[in-house]
């Protein structure tokens, strides 16, 4: 992924692991990406990942399960896939080289692409690119990270 992506990728092994590198990150424009797992601790973890950057941000989730996705499609700002192809279009919605309404174009049309692809029509607002925490500027040192 990361040869595609224009963007820094922080793979993570464990889900406490991905929550403290998002408790450190918070204040930037996090994209997030997540296995669901048999225990659909990719669910939980995208719960917690949400509520530590105050905002129902879009996300990916992926599984080999497909009856996954009837969960899914009701998950708000949320899609899904279980093809690597799918992953890559996703990381290339938040290209650095496209303004901010190129990057909910890019997304709108995977989300049409996906819904067509598994039959389904995913739920989402219109806030799924929000992300109130996110400082453009400022120091370093003026930042929380309780």
């Amino acid at each position: 992924m990361e040869q595609y992506a224009e963007l820094n990728i922080y793979p993570c092994e464990t889900t406490e692991e991905a929550l403290n590198l998002i408790r450190r990150k918070k204040y930037n424009k996090i994209i997030l990406i997540s296995n669901i797992g048999t225990d659909l601790g990719g669910k939980k973890f995208v719960d917690q990942a949400r509520n530590i950057l105050g905002n129902d941000v879009i996300v990916l989730f992926s599984a080999y399960n497909t009856e996954h996705i009837k969960w899914v499609k009701d998950y708000k700002n949320a899609l899904f896939s279980n093809d690597p192809k799918f992953y890559e279009d996703y990381l290339n919605c938040f290209s650095d080289k496209k303004e901010e309404y190129q990057k909910e174009e890019a997304i709108k049309k995977l989300k049409e692409k996906l819904e067509n692809h598994y039959n389904v029509e995913f739920n989402f607002d219109y806030k799924y690119l929000e992300y109130p925490l996110f400082k453009k500027e400022g120091k370093f040192s003026d930042l929380s990270f309780k």
